[in-house]
């Protein structure tokens, strides 16, 4: 299998990590978390001559989801995202207006299941459900690459106090499935910087009795 080429953009006001994940012979590849700055991202996407097979979402919180209707809508794609979290993108408005800021419903949703592969080329994407920060977020896991949304940050986890959200579910999902990887494996968060596996094992204090 060939090694995925990632390109993170760092989007909107809270500077949320948003990737782009594709197979570097076919071009064939996905969209991460595009929660805000379409054009940005879209120009990311053309530059690398991206061929999209769809547009992915951790979960349903507006910082990972404001632009999925209008990068989708340019690259003619469908947006996949729980159906746990996925009433804020297929409610009966065009819109929903959260914290000012205006999600553009997308054209299609396709909901993920946990244990589903994502092909793009020859290289997949397993779905992996990880509540927690979110009733249905979800990580997706691409050989030694794992999106895992706002799950795990170096040093830290997502916030768990928001509707939806569980402390007791975050760490279980982190023991089943994150800490069942190689150290070596990476963790893109949904904001913040790359870390491992293996770093937060060691260095990650919310996540220490998971060792214990």
């Amino acid at each position: 299998m060939n090694d995925p080429v990632v390109r993170k953009i760092q989007v909107g006001m809270l500077g949320t990590n948003c990737y782009i994940v594709m197979d570097p012979a076919s071009k064939e590849g996905y969209i991460i978390d595009p929660g805000s700055d379409a054009r940005k991202i879209l120009e990311a996407a053309r530059s690398m001559g991206l061929d999209c097979k769809g547009v992915l979402c951790t979960h349903g919180h507006i910082d990972h989801v404001g632009a999925v209707g209008k990068v989708a809508a340019a690259l003619d794609a469908d947006v996949y995202i729980s159906e746990g979290d996925a009433g804020v993108l297929t409610g009966s408005t065009l819109g929903a207006k959260l914290g000012g800021l205006l999600v553009s419903k997308p054209r299609g949703v396709e909901y993920l299941h946990a244990g589903e592969h994502l092909h793009m080329g020859d290289v997949l994407l397993k779905v992996l459900s990880t509540p927690g920060h979110s009733r249905g977020s979800m990580s997706f896991l691409c050989g030694d690459d794992l999106f895992g949304g706002d799950l795990v940050f170096e040093g830290s986890v997502g916030r768990t106090d928001l509707s939806g959200g569980s402390l007791s579910d975050l760490l279980e999902s982190v023991r089943r499935e994150v800490f069942v990887l190689d150290d070596d494996t990476r963790i893109h968060p949904g904001h913040g910087p790359d870390t491992t596996v293996g770093r937060e094992k060691a260095r990650n204090p919310y996540l220490r009795e998971l060792e214990d």
